[in-house]
């Protein structure tokens, strides 16, 4: 996407999820397939989103890519539908990536213009149910938003 005085807008992909608890493992996996093959700044923040905080720097857009309880394919949110997705938590111990989301954008001095989040579908925390194929249709749908 361009910006108005014509140069590609700075982006930060935020990758989120566990490094060994089944379907979670997902955007783990994205990153470890990107990290080193984007011209974008990327970081892995484990299950923490709130280390945002800390990974930003001026980025007018921003990609969160985590695995999805709950849907059956690739899901892409945008913009202000992000902020009216109902994330509640389970308990106070685990803050949902919306929530998390929702407090950074009311805390932060500075945030991104553009927000996306892309959903892998997940199933299982004990196993991996994903495979190849809805690895590589996330990654493609992580090059269109860049």
């Amino acid at each position: 996407m361009q910006c108005s005085r014509d140069k590609i807008m700075k982006t930060l992909i935020v990758f989120i999820g566990s490094t060994i608890a089944g379907d979670d493992t997902a955007g783990y996996v994205i990153y470890n397939k990107l990290r080193n093959k984007l011209s974008v700044r990327v970081k892995y923040a484990g299950t923490d989103l709130f280390k945002l905080y800390g990974f930003y720097r001026g980025e007018e857009k921003l990609i969160i890519v985590d695995a999805v309880y709950g849907a059956d394919d690739i899901i892409h949110f945008m913009g202000e539908e992000i902020f009216n997705l109902e994330g509640k938590s389970e308990n106070i111990h685990f803050v949902s990536a919306i929530e998390a989301l929702k407090i950074l954008k009311e805390t932060m001095k500075k945030f991104p213009q553009e927000i996306h989040i892309v959903g892998i579908p997940a199933k299982r925390m004990d196993r991996i149910t994903y495979d190849k194929e809805m690895i590589d249709k996330a990654i493609k749908k992580i090059m269109e938003i860049i």
